[in-house]
């Protein structure tokens, strides 16, 4: 399983698209569209989401977190998250959308 982290007012746009950032509003400078980014640990998929500066303060109380089945992703299209300096791989970025089916589970 891995984790992303979002924001319940994005809840029904994912459902409907999956969970595609190609078009979506950056919540990070360093956002890169078209990239999922993903953790391997829930705890740290929620942090990134609560240290946000691009997104509207009232969105700060509605973090959920999607957990992930990750046997439904092209693991051609997952690598180690770029953003992060000497990352050990506790996040990742996923290159595409993930499908609304690949969501197992959905926690606040």
């Amino acid at each position: 399983t891995l984790y992303h982290d979002t924001y319940k007012p994005l809840l029904a746009k994912i459902k409907a698209n999956g969970l595609d950032t190609s078009k979506s509003k950056k919540a990070w400078e360093d956002s890169k569209p078209g990239l999922v980014y993903l953790a391997i640990e829930e705890d740290i998929a929620v942090s990134y989401a609560e240290s946000s500066e691009m997104v509207p303060d009232s969105w700060l109380d509605q973090i959920i977190v999607l957990h992930i089945d990750s046997s439904k992703l092209d693991k051609n299209k997952l690598s180690v998250d770029k953003n992060v300096q000497d990352n050990v791989g506790d996040t990742l970025e996923y290159n595409g959308v993930i499908p609304w089916e690949a969501i197992i589970k959905i926690t606040k």
